[in-house]
């Protein structure tokens, strides 16, 4: 039996250069800071920039709720 996996969507909130700030709306991205642009942003948003994370995060799961219930 194959199981399909469903891909992964892309936020900022699961990039692996992403540090929570305001949880879970918005987070602290390191690569925009490295280029000094603006590096708080939304968690639900991504960039061109955004590479996979090595380690689980709630943050997009969170965010997602939160966006549902408003």
């Amino acid at each position: 039996m194959e199981e399909k996996v469903k891909a992964k969507e892309k936020f900022c909130g699961n990039c692996g250069s992403h540090i929570t700030y305001d949880y879970p709306s918005k987070i602290f991205c390191s690569i925009r800071f490295c280029k000094n642009k603006n590096p708080i942003v939304e968690t639900l948003w991504r960039c061109d920039e955004w590479n996979p994370s090595s380690q689980e995060c709630y943050c997009v799961e969170e965010a997602l709720k939160n966006k549902s219930n408003k």
